[in-house]
């Protein structure tokens, strides 16, 4: 890399370096230097420059780094994939190896892959490190840690000499460990000056969508510590990444001794561990990190005065978690569990459940967990969409198939969706006539754009989803039973809130964990008369009425939520004519506007409580000042009662009526 290729110089080169007739110091560019240095290095490995065949490892030893390998391999060979569309017409390959140098996948132009195959035994399961088949550009990348293009006569093997191979190194998030190699090889006559730079990129895509699944994979492992830190809350807990290094630690001076030891590979940290456990990827089972509780110091021992010792505390439920969904309900755990499996078998899905109980949730998961997670996930809400444009917005149109439309056509869900997940929320209020054209796409996948006389297929997988009950829909002739029966292959029902009480708590805590982080706050804590005040209400609105609540309460706290800074309704329990479960289908508008403006309301004299400043309020709620003041007119409330002895500054004033 960086130097001008010189076919012939190089040629003469090598065979002097062979005959033994070439002293390195005397050589006078870098260039001839590099080469000289490559090739000694690997004369002293004891690679054989003769040798014709790249070694190959037996199906044992290749299938055990396969599996070790997962995560790599599922998220670069879509990437490489798609890539290779675009190379149908070019006579190279790409290649990609795991961090020991062992080819995983090879996709490209078949002629040249038989031609590797057979000439230089360029196979999956082969293995292609400097110290097994010389320089050459997957062995040379992953020694030297950077791009790197090694062209013909610049092999150390002759056999080698007939291609041009271009590498270059995936690395992870510390931006030094290499995880893989990504390999355009081509034959040596067909020489590209871009070869580098599609290597380069390809590695580049690879590592940001791994850098993805990193993220994702330290935010559940940090959902683990924080459950953990829960549990024991006098303990010293440590999270650790797959490679032992500690992630997080409880804040106590103890525990940050030993997780800088055991940082540092002291042995003495290790022997402190009580127990250990394993957090393991969703899907594929894969280790991404462990916690470890430690063993408390000696000597330690707590001691209650008989007035102060605690109650005993009950065994608390198991809690099951499927993506953001947490549940410690028996019921639906088992239903989780059931949806684990679902998620594998690749059939259509029918969700059913009040509305804020968490179907798209579930839905978003199941498509992460099947084969059809690198593929997207498409949701779409069908009662959002007009009927006049619900044929085109499913199945897209053609150039000139309506006034307005775009004189290029467009795609639809079916198309977008391509060979993901189409998820349809609210299904039940799918049109009668918008029924009957699905009933094709599900029966044999065929559709055809609006406009259009060319049959199209949809390879998606379908999840529905719906508040509604269709059984009585379909008894009312508002829904066919065809299209129900084609849906729900598997039919699962979510549980409202009111019927699983000892969810409550949980989501509680879990709401005011993730929404202190959305807020830049500290996560509050929840005192017992604010755990009872959401424990008597039937929460109508379900899981996501409960987050709303707490985030109003989250904003209106200062560390703590007590009863005070929950919304009103919460705190009447339900007891002023609420009913449990009500459809919010039929709720009136005027119900609906001012219990947004009682939540509107209940936010900004929370935020006034807590800092006192209208300046500092409207900075906290991203509003103008003018603007913070007109809410105050709207919502009836009065500045003075909430500033009390620290009134704002005279900058505070309300601007001058224009």
């Amino acid at each position: 890399m960086g130097f001008s290729k010189d076919l012939r110089g190089v040629r003469q080169l090598w065979e002097r370096f062979n005959a033994g007739l070439v002293d390195v110091e005397a050589c006078r560019t870098p260039y001839h230097r590099l080469l000289l240095d490559e090739w000694r290095r690997c004369t002293a490995l004891g690679v054989d420059v003769a040798m014709s065949r790249g070694r190959r490892l037996d199906d044992a030893a290749f299938r055990q780094r396969r599996e070790a390998e997962q995560l790599l391999l599922e998220t670069s060979v879509p990437i490489v994939q798609d890539v290779a569309h675009y190379l149908q017409d070019v006579p190279g390959i790409m290649i990609l190896a795991e961090r020991t140098g062992t080819v995983l996948h090879i996709t490209g132009n078949p002629r040249v892959r038989e031609r590797a195959a057979a000439h230089s035994g360029i196979v999956v399961g082969s293995e292609w490190t400097e110290g097994a088949a010389g320089t050459n550009g997957m062995g040379t990348a992953l020694s030297m840690g950077r791009p790197v293009h090694v062209f013909a006569t610049e092999h150390f093997c002759e056999r080698w000499h007939a291609w041009s191979c271009a590498a270059a190194p995936i690395f992870d998030t510390d931006g030094r460990t290499v995880l893989g190699i990504i390999d355009f090889t081509t034959v040596e006559s067909d020489f590209r000056d871009q070869a580098l730079g599609l290597a380069v990129s390809v590695a580049n895509s690879i590592q940001a969508r791994m850098a993805l699944h990193r993220e994702l994979e330290r935010r559940r492992l940090l959902s683990s510590f924080s459950e953990t830190v829960r549990h024991y809350p006098h303990d010293d807990v440590l999270a650790l990444d797959p490679l032992g290094r500690p992630v997080m630690h409880t804040p106590s001076e103890r525990c940050r001794q030993i997780a800088e030891r055991w940082r540092h590979g002291s042995a003495d940290a290790a022997d402190r561990v009580q127990s250990r456990t394993e957090v393991r990827a969703p899907g594929t089972g894969a280790c991404i990190g462990s916690i470890v509780l430690l063993a408390r110091p000696a000597g330690y021992q707590k001691v209650f005065r008989p007035d102060e010792r605690p109650p005993p505390v009950a065994a608390a439920e198991p809690v099951t978690r499927f993506g953001e969904f947490a549940t410690g309900d028996a019921e639906t755990r088992r239903m989780l569990e059931d949806l684990r499996r679902i998620a594998a078998a690749d059939v259509n899905l029918l969700i059913i459940g009040e509305t804020g109980t968490g179907k798209e949730l579930l839905a978003r998961h199941v498509h992460a967990c099947s084969r059809r997670s690198h593929e997207p996930y498409l949701a779409v809400n069908c009662g959002a969409i007009s009927a006049e444009l619900m044929e085109s917005s499913f199945f897209g149109y053609v150039k000139g198939a309506f006034s307005g439309a775009d004189p290029r056509g467009r795609a639809g869900y079916f198309e977008s969706a391509r060979g993901g997940t189409l998820f349809l929320d609210e299904v039940g209020e799918l049109p009668a006539a918008m029924q009957a054209a699905l009933l094709r796409v599900l029966e044999d996948g065929s559709f055809q754009r609006v406009g259009s006389c060319e049959t199209r297929t949809a390879t998606c997988r379908i999840i529905a989803a719906t508040h509604r009950d269709l059984g009585q829909l379909i008894a009312q002739g508002r829904f066919r039973q065809d299209l129900y029966f084609r849906l729900k292959v598997v039919q699962r029902t979510i549980k409202p809130l009111r019927e699983r009480p000892g969810d409550i708590r949980l989501l509680a805590e879990q709401f005011a964990q993730s929404l202190g982080l959305k807020h830049g706050v500290a996560a509050p804590t929840l005192t017992p008369d604010a755990h009872a005040a959401l424990a008597r209400y039937p929460w109508p609105g379900n899981a996501r009425e409960l987050r709303n609540a707490i985030e109003v309460a989250t904003l209106a706290a200062d560390g703590c939520i007590d009863t005070g800074c929950l919304p009103p309704e919460v705190l009447r329990g339900g007891s002023d004519g609420a009913t449990a479960g009500p459809d919010p289908a039929l709720a009136r508008p005027a119900e609906s506007l001012a219990s947004l403006r009682e939540i509107e309301r209940q936010i900004i004299v929370g935020m006034l409580r807590k800092y006192r400043q209208v300046s500092v309020v409207a900075q906290r709620l991203g509003l103008a000042r003018s603007t913070l003041y007109r809410k105050f007119a709207e919502l009836d409330i009065r500045q003075a009662e909430f500033l009390g002895s620290a009134p704002d500054p005279a900058a505070d004033e309300p601007p001058p009526q224009r």
